[in-house]
């Protein structure tokens, strides 16, 4: 497939991505940390340019609204926490346990978090990022209940979006709790509760 070229012979820019050097993942970032700080309705492309230290031009150039702005967003801060394998359940659920509890502590994570809580109380479907935090979540989990069961370290018929949840549901209020005391988790705490957290899910989960 030939390049296209203007009117000097030089290649020209392909359409729909930032021109700006490093731009894409400044808006990311910014993204990110805007919906972290002000929700969906306060959530704005202008916002979200001027954190950037971008155009709003830019912004526009790969994203054609801030719904498809926040997909992108949320499924590059999340689509690989869970993408470990250590060779058994209780390692890849610790170390999903830990990736999940060090990105809820950053302003990525708690973004992505907001989304969900947003999700949770909208009257309509606020828009299809909200598809994209659930739907990898589930992915990881499942993928590694597989590799368990054929490793002969979990049932067949052991439920693993149930695990999951477990898993995503008291990292998720562990969380809230700490950001509600206005702390947040080090990473020695961190370790210790991923630890204590998978021990119990699996105690009832393994023969």
């Amino acid at each position: 497939m030939s390049t296209s070229q203007g009117s000097t012979g030089e290649p020209r820019r392909s359409r729909g991505r930032p021109r700006t050097p490093g731009a894409e993942q400044r808006i990311i970032d910014a993204a990110l940390e805007e919906y972290g700080e002000h929700g969906w309705s306060g959530f704005t492309m202008d916002g979200v340019a001027r954190r950037a230290g971008v155009g709003k031009s830019t912004v526009y150039l790969r994203w054609q609204d801030k719904d498809a702005l926040l997909t992108d967003a949320v499924s590059a801060s999340s689509d690989t926490l869970g993408n470990v394998d250590t060779g058994s359940l209780r390692g890849d659920l610790r170390a999903l346990a830990v990736n999940l509890f060090r990105h809820y502590r950053d302003p990525a994570g708690w973004a992505g978090l907001r989304v969900v809580i947003d999700a949770a109380g909208a009257p309509e479907q606020l828009g299809g990022f909200t598809q994209a935090v659930t739907e990898v979540q589930v992915d990881w989990v499942v993928q590694m209940a597989e590799r368990a069961v054929a490793r002969g370290e979990l049932a067949a018929d052991y439920p693993p979006v149930e695990m999951g949840q477990c898993i995503y549901g008291s990292v998720i209020v562990q969380t809230l709790t700490r950001r509600l005391d206005g702390r947040t988790l080090t990473d020695e705490e961190i370790e210790t509760r991923a630890s204590a957290l998978v021990d119990l899910v699996l105690d009832g989960a393994t023969t």
